[in-house]
Formats: C-alpha cells, sequence, structure tokens
C-alpha cells in the first residue's frame, strides 16, 4: 500500500513540474496580512463543482517554487475522500477545510518564513485548470521590551532606591517586523516618543530624568512598543523607590530652665523622611545616648532621657534628623540649655587660721563659697544643726558670707555649716568641725555617788573633756581627816578608771579626780562620793493621776536610793478577792500604769523600791476602777412637791434632827464622865490635824524612815523601852532620842481614789507603843480614828494583804512593831474600840 502511494505522490509532482513551468509570476489577485504566531485562512477562491467527482487535484504553491506545499489528491474517488498532503515546512500546522465556502487553506500558527505569494490550482476532470493567487505578508509583532538601567542591567518591577535629586537614565528596547514605535509614558502621559534603530535591528527609546523628587515616588514608567494595530502593543513598566530627604524636624518639648540632677524627657519629632529619619540628639560636640524611638510612616519620633549638671548650663542641644542614605538631607532644630541647681557650697576657714593652733580666746571665721543659678536670695549659718544668729555680745558676727567668732570658747567647738536659698531650694554645705583646743574638764553626767559596803569594790570611772586627749590622770581620797594621793589607776585616752574599796571607816569620803594635758591643768577636779550602801528609801508623794472603768494610773516620787540603782515595783491586790491582781516594775520611776482591770473594784497598791542591798517600805494606796453604766430604759415621771408640803417636811425633819443631837449629848456627857484621864487627853486632840502634829515634833532623818513617830518612841523610852515579849527586832533611832526618818504625807479624804490602807497604818503608828500595851498613857500627837465599824473590816483586810505582800522583809520595823497585832485584839487590849475606826487614812510607809 505505501508502494502504492509513493508511485502516485511521485506521478503527481510529475503534473506539478510540468504545470509549474506554465504559471506567470505576475498573477497576483489580493494582499493578505498575517500575524506570527497567529493563524491566517488562505480563500482558494475559485470555481468549485458541484460534483463531488469533478475535481482531479488541488495544489497549494508558495513563491516560485515548483513544489506544492500542500495538495490534495481526488483522482481515484470523491473529492471528500481525496488524500491530503503537506510539505515539511507547514507540517501540521496547514490544512485544507474543504467545508467552507471558499475552501480556506488555514495556517496555524503563522511563522515569519510563511510569508510569500501563494497560489491555488484545482485541476477538474472535464474542465480547465483554474488558479487563485494571494501576497501574505507575516508581520512580527514586538515581543518583548526590555527596560535596562544606565549600566545596561535589565530592570523590572520595583527599582531603586533612588535617592530624592539624583538623576535617572532608563532604556527600553524592543524588536519586531515592521520596526514598532517604542515610547516611554507616566501614567496616561507621554514622557518621551523619540526612538531609534540599532545596526542590529533593535528599536531603542532612551529616557532621562534629570532630578528625582517627592512626586516620583512610586511612580510607574511603562515602556510601550506596538507596529500593528492587528495585535495588542507590548508593554514593560518599573516603579520608582526614592528615598526622600526629611521635610521638618522640630523639639516638641515646651523651651525652659532645666534642674540640675532632675531627669528630664525631650521629645524631638521628624517627618517626610522614606525611610523614616534617622535622629541624633547632641549636647554641644557631645553625641547623647539613652534615646527611644517610635516610627510610623514617614514621620520619626525621638525622646532623649537624660540628668542635666551643672556644667550643661548654656550648651547647645539639638535635634537633627538625616536620611542617611540620602547626602545634604540633614535638618536640624535646638535650644540653648538653662540649668537650675540648688546652690554649691563650700565652707572653709580663713586663710590665716591654722586649725591646729586654735585655743580658747582666739578669734575665728570662716567662709562660706557659693555657686548658684540663679543666685541666692539668702544665706545663714548652722553651729551643731541650728541656726546661728549674730550678737555681738557673745562674739559672733555674720556678714553675707562670713562668719566671725570672737575670743572663741570651749563651748563653741562643733560642726559649722553654711546654708543658702535660691528659686530651686535650700542648699548646705559640708560640715567643718571646729577644734578648740582646751585644757581637761570634767564631763557631765556622771556617776558621782557610789554606795559601798565596807571591803567591798567599786569601779570608778573619770571622763574628762579636753583636746588634746593625751592626758595624765591624778587621784586623791578626802575623808575629812586626811588627803590621800592615790597611784593604783588605769588611764585610756581622756578616761581613767580607778578600783577603790574601803577597808575602815576613814575610807568614805570624796574621790578627787583631775588631768593635764599640754593646754593646762585641769581647774576643777571630778569628784565622786563614796558613801556606806543600803537599801533604797520608800517612794512619797504618791497619788492616783487617772481611774477609769479598766485602768487607774498611779504616780510617786522616788526617794532616795541607798547609794545603788534602783527600780521600782507595784502590786496590785483585788480586795474583794483578796487575791495580787498584777504586778508591775518601772526601772526608771515610781509612776505605773494598771490596765485590764474589772470594773467596779476596789484595788489595794503597794509600792517599793528595790535595789541591790533590799527592799524598800511599802507604800499603800487604795483605788476603784469606775462601775459600768447603768442601762435606762424609760424615763420614771416623779410626781412633784407643792411648796406647803415641803415646808412642813422641813419642819418635822428639824424636830427629828433635834431629837437626835439631844440623845447624842447626853450620851456624850455619860460617856465623858466614865472616861479615864489618858483618854481624854486623847479625845481632846481629836481635832488637831495629823500632819501638823508630825509637823510640830522633833526633825526628822529622810535617810531611813521608821514607822513609829519620834513622840512615840520617846514615850518608849521613858518607860523603860518595849517591854519583855515584844519582838526582837526594835525601831532605829539616830542616837538622839527619835527615828532616823520620819516622814508622813498629807492627809486624805477617806473615799477618795488616792484613801489608802497605809493611810490608817500611818496614824496607827501615832499612837505610842505604852498605850497599845496597857501601860500608863503619856502625853501624844497622835490622832484616834473615829470610824465605822465597816471601815473596820476593810482595814483588817488590807494589813492582811498589805503583809503578805512584804513578807521577805522579815526585820522590817513597821511589820514586827506591836502596833502590826490583829485589829480584833487591840480594843480588847487598849480600850480604843469606838476610837479606831473614825480614824482619817493617810498614806504612809508600811
Amino acid at each position: 500500500m505505501l508502494c502504492a502511494h509513493v508511485v502516485r505522490l511521485g506521478s503527481i509532482l510529475g503534473l506539478y513540474f510540468v504545470f509549474a513551468k506554465g504559471l506567470e509570476d505576475d498573477e497576483v489577485v489580493v494582499n493578505m496580512t498575517a500575524v506570527e504566531d497567529r493563524s491566517v485562512s488562505l480563500p482558494c477562491n475559485v470555481t468549485f463543482p458541484a460534483g463531488d467527482y469533478a475535481i482531479s487535484l488541488v495544489l497549494w504553491f508558495r513563491g516560485n517554487s515548483g513544489i506544492p506545499i500542500y495538495s490534495l489528491d481526488a483522482r481515484n474517488g470523491s473529492i471528500y475522500k481525496a488524500f491530503h498532503f503537506t510539505d515539511d515546512i507547514l507540517g501540521t500546522r496547514a490544512y485544507f477545510d474543504l467545508t467552507s465556502r471558499p475552501p480556506l487553506l488555514k495556517i496555524a500558527p503563522v511563522k515569519k518564513k510563511d510569508e510569500g505569494v501563494y497560489e491555488c490550482r484545482v485541476d477538474y476532470r472535464r474542465a480547465r485548470t483554474e488558479k487563485w493567487r494571494a501576497d501574505v505578508r507575516v508581520i512580527v509583532p514586538p515581543k518583548n521590551a526590555v527596560i535596562k538601567d544606565a549600566q545596561g542591567k535589565r530592570v523590572k518591577g520595583l527599582i531603586g532606591p533612588f535617592n530624592d535629586g539624583d538623576m535617572l537614565a532608563l532604556s527600553c528596547e524592543a524588536e519586531g517586523d515592521p520596526i514598532p514605535n517604542v515610547t516611554w509614558w507616566k501614567d496616561s502621559t507621554l514622557l518621551d516618543g523619540d526612538y531609534s534603530v540599532t545596526p542590529g535591528g533593535i528599536v531603542r527609546n532612551e529616557l532621562l530624568i534629570k532630578r528625582l523628587h517627592r512626586d516620583h515616588l512610586m511612580s510607574v514608567l511603562t515602556c510601550q512598543a506596538s507596529n500593528t494595530n492587528l495585535s495588542v502593543p507590548v508593554f514593560k513598566s518599573v516603579t520608582l523607590d526614592i528615598n526622600l530627604k526629611p521635610l521638618e524636624v522640630r523639639i516638641s518639648t515646651v523651651t525652659r530652665p532645666l534642674l540640675a540632677g532632675q531627669q528630664v524627657e525631650l521629645v524631638c519629632q521628624s517627618s517626610g523622611s522614606r525611610p523614616p529619619a534617622r535622629i541624633l540628639w547632641w549636647k554641644g560636640s557631645e553625641k547623647m545616648s539613652n534615646i527611644s524611638y517610635t516610627r510610623h510612616d514617614n514621620v520619626t519620633i525621638s525622646k532623649l532621657t537624660f540628668t542635666p549638671t551643672i556644667q550643661d548650663h548654656e550648651k547647645y542641644l539639638s535635634c537633627k534628623a538625616d536620611n542617611p542614605v540620602v547626602s545634604n538631607s540633614a535638618l536640624e532644630d535646638g535650644w540653648i540649655i538653662t540649668v537650675y541647681h540648688l546652690p554649691m557650697l563650700r565652707l572653709s576657714l580663713g586663710a590665716n587660721i591654722q586649725h591646729d593652733s586654735i585655743r580658747e580666746g582666739s578669734d575665728v571665721y570662716f567662709d562660706c563659697n557659693i555657686q548658684a543659678n540663679p543666685w541666692v536670695s539668702e544665706v545663714g549659718w548652722r553651729f551643731e544643726g541650728k541656726t546661728l544668729f549674730s550678737d555681738t555680745k557673745k562674739g559672733i558676727i555674720i556678714s553675707n558670707q562670713t562668719l566671725v567668732l570672737q575670743k572663741v570658747t570651749r563651748e563653741r567647738r562643733g560642726r559649722y555649716q553654711c546654708v543658702a536659698t535660691n528659686v530651686v531650694g535650700e542648699a548646705e554645705s559640708e560640715e567643718i568641725i571646729l577644734r578648740v583646743h582646751y585644757a581637761p574638764v570634767c564631763k557631765s553626767g556622771q556617776k558621782t555617788v557610789f554606795g559601798v559596803d565596807r571591803l567591798e569594790s567599786v569601779n570608778i570611772r573619770c571622763k574628762t573633756l579636753a583636746d588634746p586627749t593625751n592626758l595624765t590622770f591624778y587621784w586623791s581620797l578626802n575623808n575629812t581627816f586626811e588627803r590621800i594621793e592615790l597611784h593604783s589607776f588605769i588611764t585610756n585616752g581622756t578616761v581613767s578608771k580607778i578600783t577603790y574599796r574601803p577597808r575602815t571607816r576613814y575610807g568614805y569620803g570624796v574621790l578627787n579626780c583631775w588631768a593635764r594635758n599640754k593646754i593646762g591643768i585641769q581647774k576643777e577636779p571630778c569628784h565622786f562620793s563614796i558613801i556606806p550602801a543600803g537599801r533604797p528609801e520608800p517612794v512619797r508623794e504618791c497619788d492616783v493621776l487617772n481611774s477609769t472603768m479598766t485602768t487607774i494610773e498611779i504616780e510617786c516620787e522616788a526617794g532616795y536610793n541607798g547609794g545603788l540603782q534602783q527600780n521600782f515595783h507595784l502590786d496590785v491586790f483585788n480586795y474583794p478577792l483578796e487575791t495580787l491582781e498584777a504586778n508591775l516594775t518601772n526601772h526608771n520611776k515610781p509612776s505605773f500604769s494598771v490596765n485590764d482591770l474589772p470594773p467596779g473594784t476596789t484595788f489595794i497598791f503597794a509600792i517599793y523600791a528595790l535595789n541591790s542591798k533590799g527592799k524598800s517600805h511599802s507604800v499603800a494606796l487604795t483605788a476603784s476602777t469606775l462601775p459600768t453604766p447603768e442601762k435606762r430604759t424609760a424615763k420614771i415621771e416623779r410626781p412633784g412637791i407643792s411648796p406647803v408640803l415641803g415646808i412642813l417636811i422641813g419642819i418635822v425633819g428639824a424636830l427629828v434632827l433635834l431629837a437626835i443631837l439631844t440623845v447624842a449629848i447626853m450620851k456624850y456627857k455619860h460617856h465623858q464622865e466614865n472616861k479615864g484621864p489618858g483618854e481624854q487627853d486623847i479625845i481632846n486632840k481629836h481635832h488637831t490635824p495629823f500632819q501638823k502634829d508630825m509637823d510640830e515634833g522633833p526633825d526628822s532623818d529622810t535617810r531611813e524612815p521608821d514607822v513609829i513617830p519620834a513622840l512615840a518612841v520617846d514615850s518608849q523610852d521613858k518607860n523603860g523601852g518595849i517591854e519583855k515579849g515584844a519582838d526582837s527586832c526594835q525601831s532605829s533611832h539616830n542616837g538622839k532620842g527619835r527615828p532616823r526618818d520620819f516622814s508622813v504625807p498629807q492627809s486624805k479624804v477617806f473615799g477618795t481614789p488616792t484613801v489608802s490602807v497605809s493611810e490608817f497604818l500611818q496614824d496607827t503608828q501615832g499612837m505610842s507603843y505604852s498605850e497599845v500595851s496597857g501601860t500608863a498613857p503619856q502625853a501624844s500627837n497622835a490622832v484616834r480614828p473615829t470610824n465605822s465599824p465597816t471601815e473596820y473590816d476593810f482595814y483588817r483586810k488590807a494589813r492582811s494583804l498589805m503583809f503578805q505582800a512584804d513578807q521577805e522583809d522579815e526585820c522590817n520595823v513597821t511589820a514586827e512593831t506591836p502596833l502590826m497585832e490583829p485589829m480584833s485584839y487591840m480594843p480588847e487590849r487598849h480600850g480604843v474600840n469606838s476610837v479606831i475606826n473614825q480614824r482619817s487614812k493617810v498614806s504612809t510607809s508600811v
């Protein structure tokens, strides 16, 4: 089969060569234009008969070639069943369509090489051969436009960035047949329409922009190439990216004076730069740090945080904004700094004064050097932290920035400062310690009395003040009889320590201590009294300061401490319950505040002092807390009393009172007739003030108070002392027929917060021992109480509580005298049953 086709094709080709020789080149019918890479349809515009078997061959030729480029062979059958043949140039791109009228030779896609004169030849079976010719021109449109920069490098899309003010050169190249038009456009505006053709047939259009500016940012430049209306022009575009200079820069912080040492924040803002501007801060020629940035769009905000100093005053502070990639793009804003600061003070001694040579009596002056902005409005001086004022009488002269001390004394040694004030505030200079050389003096505030037992050692420190402190110490003892130099002591700077032990009664006296330095010897020595040590004296002048439902405050005066350190104690007894409610201690003074007490309760307070030798006699007080307020639910209306009824009631009351007085007088006379002379004397003194009686007695020695008054003791001595059977502990006397000490506090009325059991005890101590023991009564200033039996029970119970609290003082005269026998025994023995219970109570030592 293949061989048969080959034979047939060969015969047809033979016919082609024959017919080709008879063609005429000038038989052109129509001109046609085709676009490369598109399709073209070449009509075979001849008459096609209606019969399917009328055509034998259809041949297509191009140019002068005698070889058909496309053939249709229908010699052996119908034309619709004919064989189609193409040459190698067209290949599968060509197809002869017989269904269209006229039939068309379609070539797709068309190539530039397909350009030429095409001839369609039709051979009929029974008719003459026909021909049709068309001149086909193939247009090659620009397929691509190439944009290049000034260096010949292809660019596309976003190009740049270019700097604001730079020159821009771009070229666009395109190829086509015929030669295309190459133009430059910005948006819809033609920028450049001139182009040239290179020897290689390339069309080029060069665009030159001499100066780029802000309007060119993100503008689109388009190169267009076109050579026919049959196709869409070719476009190639680039977008310009441009670095822009800042448009403005300014410091938005309000210009104001700055405070030295106070942190400040300044704000600078710049806009218009692309990319956002770089902002730098400068202080004079110093580049500042500690900068923060905020950027959005083309705005940059910079914040500078710094602490100005005094040296920054009048420096130029600037904010500079620039685009680092754009030359000459910097903008600047700034102002001169004004720095306010506290006064800077420097204190110094006068130029001609040598600090080490200042002695008492020298003249001293200080200079205060001031640096301030703004200038100071006031200058002052301080000595030891206190304001110093000018006083010419004391030798203090203040003149602005100078302080003069005339004939300075050691009291003027210490710390000096100058102070100054301006609108910023007040400042003070450093301290200068003025050193005044002086001879040693005794330091105040030292312990000067030492209570010491015989053969007991005591350490005594002699403290002095001196400048210079290189001292030589001396010690001596004055005991009234002689003056003894002491040599066994220790010296440490301005302190000398001696250990002293009195071995005999002549070892007590006054120790003198003095020192010497290069300025001179101490004028007045330090005195230390060495006395025999003993127990402290009782407290005195006790009083209840305040009383509430739960709190009672008590304050006393301290007695002599016995030559030793003493502290004070308070025992609080609950009188109704007969129990110890509280025990308080105060190491400084006999003052106590007792809290958390039950309301509406009576208490007995026993106060005493204590040192290392023992404790003093106790002083007792009674006081009560306030009762709880009553609750009232309704107001009770009381019936009124008419004036007539009131007069009648008064008359009846007066009659009843008169009857009572009559009965009382009769009983009184009867009692006087039956009473002895000793008792009569006591009754006659009933209305004599107790305190006055005590004051009229012999002088007392406050060193060692005794419970029994002097009159009672003298009466006892006249009767031969204490009877046989009395306690072995006797009252102490001063060798003059009276106790060493006797003091009685002011009498108080029973029922007040300060009335105490000790007042009753003091009254009983006013009676002589002979009166109590049943001997003949002697003249006495004692006052007999006349209280009711109910109060008597109160005293009895108080005494039991008091002595229970004072048990450790086993040889206390107050607790062991016959007056301390139970009260129930005293009326039977002494016959004072009706007198004792009515005595007014007085606070005293127990």
